[in-house]
């Protein structure tokens, strides 16, 4: 009798022990508020330790064994990181796919770098949080598995204290008592719970059962709260507390300042920072707006190296245009989102008035935030730019010949490089009379090629190979292949990144918002006296400043494209000379690390909108058709222009044809083709998809002669084919056409047609 009491005591789980190691992993997670910026980047790691602990405590009360238990808590691990950082990507939301791995490996990269580079607090990129979130979940799996299945006293602690240790080694000194006095409460909660648990049987059949828990909870509780005080209020008051570690490991190697390049981070604004507010800037004349110019091509990417930095505040010193048209532009900057090292700024710029210096690269003509001041957010600055406003004669007459170190570093075309680069160009610019000509022959080639961000997957032993071929990608994959191409034929170029001019803010005369959209690379070329020249190969986008050469129109990712007036004009030969800094062009320095990394990072509400989703049924079942019928109402809002309308009603089709039947338009295929060879397929043929796609094809090419009637033909021939696409479906799968949360969470772009 007393042994199979015992038996089903032994099995049983005291609710107080079950609350003790559910707390001990999320109380050890409170560490990471050392690591991050903000305090609220670390809930989603509370909720991973959490959710972690749930699910094993339901996996125990199911009675499923440990070796079944621990696989299903890894897949479940893995899916949620895998919606929360490769969204959309996966088949079923379940199965990686070939963008999956494409995505992670983005965020992984970002992540290695960051971890390498950067100095606690930091922002809490998608890959530091995931990181932490999987570590939370597995250690609590762990302290669940050690403490309720096996009953052991102190090897529960050893997870969480991982996670605490690792914390309090990688953070800053911000919240150190705090974070101490939580975990160490939790220490002290298990250790009572479980000695309580214990003498538990002790105590059975003895008349003492009742005293002897209070009294074991009652002294535990005391010694560890002396612990603890002891630790947090005299810790720091002995001797040598306060002094610099004996073993600096942070800063140890090489002294070198590792600032992020922003060359990898462009496909990511452009995929999951659609909408992200980075800046506000005011000008009487908008710009390109540069981060930093790039001049080493090297394990397939662009970074910036050897290049000399020093603190300024006021007239910036470096190489500036000794002639051709310019003008004097004054901008000022609102930083709101931007993140990393870099500030934007119209080139070329010449004085900065910040209220605090800043790093400076005269070479490349770039700022950088002060080493130690964290990143670009929450800063006001002014800047005067010297714009270049050439013309087609003053650049042909202008040499690209450059002095020896310009050559040295911007003609390399390493052996990586396809020779099929070196081949193409040579191609294009044959019987071109000068430089100038050759680029714009190769920009002319270049802009008849497609633009997307959506792309098939990358072959990394041909890249520039299988973009010629293809002949569709983004501005990185335009102004990489450019810039090679360029120094192949001998003219010094170079890769420069930041973002287009932005949207017009209401109200705000001459104020422009930048989002995530609106980033931006473009290639730049060397010539004597005139100095870095932009020049625009890829697709519906353009200068406002170079419009005078490049004979292509002011274009960015907006809906309407303005007619910016360039006929006010200066040039540096009129300016007082005390006003210019002397030409110079360092050519040996320092070397500045700049790897590329994935930045702009995938915003955390996503993961946090996973992992809460299923505690919101209702508004899984109701809000998620609303929001997709919002979105689909926004986009045909946004299309002002007759063409634009046309072009979105054939978007909506695509989009149909594709999730119901699995249907996309070829590479090579014209709108009109695919829907030519629709309407010969039965189940279509009674549809008006040919006319529609004769329609697309028109807005495609001929926007301008589209008219009103043609426009409301294309919507109405778009709302009866999704209708009856729909009307095939079960409640069920309409429902599901409305809520796939894989469609929801894509950026809707809106329609630009050029």
């Amino acid at each position: 009798m007393s042994d199979a009491r015992n038996t089903s005591l032994a099995r049983s789980t005291p609710a107080l022990s079950e609350l003790a190691a559910l707390l001990l992993v999320p109380a050890a997670s409170v560490g990471f508020i050392r690591i991050f910026e903000q305090t609220t980047d670390i809930v989603p790691i509370l909720l991973a330790g959490l959710g972690s602990s749930l699910f094993a405590l339901a996996m125990r009360y199911a009675r499923v064994p440990l070796f079944i238990a621990g696989p299903l808590s890894l897949i479940a691990l893995g899916v949620g990181l895998l919606n929360w950082l490769a969204p959309g990507t996966a088949s079923f939301g379940v199965i990686p796919t070939i963008e999956t791995r494409e995505a992670l490996q983005l965020v992984s990269d970002e992540a290695m770098e960051q971890f390498r580079s950067q100095r606690a607090p930091v922002d809490a990129i998608s890959g530091f949080v995931a990181a932490a979130a999987a570590g939370a979940w597995i250690s609590a799996f762990i302290v669940d598995w050690a403490a309720m299945r096996l009953r052991l006293a102190f090897e529960p602690v050893l997870p969480a204290g991982l996670l605490f240790v690792f914390s309090a080694v990688i953070g800053s000194g911000q919240y150190r008592i705090l974070s101490t006095l939580i975990f160490g409460a939790a220490v002290i909660l298990w250790t009572v719970a479980h000695r309580l648990s214990r003498e538990r049987l002790n105590l059975w059949l003895t008349a003492d059962r009742r005293r002897g828990p209070s009294r074991i909870a009652s002294g535990a509780a005391l010694f560890g709260a002396a612990a603890v005080a002891l630790g947090v209020v005299a810790g720091p008051l002995l001797p040598g507390a306060n002094e610099t570690e004996l073993l600096d490991w942070r800063n140890s190697g090489d002294p070198t300042r590792v600032v992020i390049s922003p060359y990898v981070s462009i496909q990511s604004r452009l995929v999951t920072q659609t909408d992200v507010e980075l800046f506000k800037v005011t000008s009487e004349r908008p710009s390109y707006y540069r981060l930093a110019g790039l001049d080493t091509y090297e394990n397939g990417r662009w970074v910036a190296k050897g290049q000399e930095q020093s603190e300024e505040d006021g007239r910036l010193p470096g190489l500036r245009p000794s002639a051709g048209t310019t003008q004097s532009v004054t901008q000022t900057f609102e930083l709101q989102n931007l993140g990393g090292d870099w500030l934007p700024a119209a080139f070329a710029p010449t004085r900065i008035e910040a209220g605090t210096k800043v790093n400076w690269i005269g070479e490349s003509g770039s700022l950088i935030v002060l080493e130690g001041s964290g990143e670009a957010e929450d800063l006001e600055y002014t800047v005067e730019s010297l714009v270049p406003l050439y013309t087609a004669d003053e650049l042909r007459r202008a040499s690209t010949e450059g002095t020896q170190g310009i050559r040295r570093r911007y003609l390399d075309v390493p052996d990586e490089v396809s020779p099929v680069v070196a081949q193409t160009a040579r191609q294009i610019t044959e019987g071109a009379a000068t430089d100038y000509d050759r680029l714009i022959l190769l920009q002319t080639y270049f802009r008849g090629f497609d633009y997307s961000v959506s792309l098939s997957p990358r072959n990394n032993d041909d890249p520039h190979g299988q973009f010629l071929a293809e002949r569709v990608g983004f501005c990185q994959q335009f102004s990489d292949t450019f810039a090679l191409m360029a120094r192949s034929l001998g003219i010094p170029s170079r890769v420069a990144v930041g973002f287009t001019w932005g949207s017009p803010v209401a109200g705000e005369p001459n104020t422009w918002q930048v989002t995530g959209r609106h980033t931006h690379a473009w290639p730049e070329a060397y010539f004597d006296d005139l100095g870095w020249v932009a020049f625009e190969p890829t697709p519906q986008r353009g200068s406002p400043s170079g419009t005078g050469y490049t004979n292509v129109d002011a274009q960015q990712d907006e809906p309407t494209q303005p007619n910016f007036d360039s006929t006010t004009t200066t040039t540096p030969l009129d300016q007082p000379e005390s006003e210019l800094p002397q030409n110079s062009i360092p050519t040996d320095g320092p070397e500045i690390a700049l790897e590329p990394v994935a930045s702009g990072t995938t915003q955390t509400t996503i993961g946090l909108r996973w992992i809460l989703g299923p505690l919101a049924l209702l508004g899984i079942v109701f809000g998620l058709p609303a929001v997709r019928r919002a979105r689909l109402a926004r986009r045909r809002s946004s299309a002002v222009s007759t063409a634009q309308r046309v072009d979105t009603a054939w978007a909506e089709v695509a989009e149909a044809l594709e999730h119901h039947h699995g249907l996309l338009r070829g590479p090579s295929e014209t709108r009109t083709d695919f829907g030519a060879r629709l309407v010969q397929q039965s189940q279509f043929a009674h549809l008006p998809v040919d006319s529609l796609g004769q329609l697309a094809n028109a807005a495609r090419y001929a926007p301008d002669l589209v008219t009103e009637a043609q426009a409301k033909a294309a919507e109405a021939a778009s709302d009866t084919i999704v209708t009856e696409f729909r009307a095939e479906k079960s409640v069920l799968g309409r429902w599901w056409y409305d809520a796939d949360p894989r469609r929801l969470l894509k950026p809707t772009h809106r329609v630009t047609v050029k």
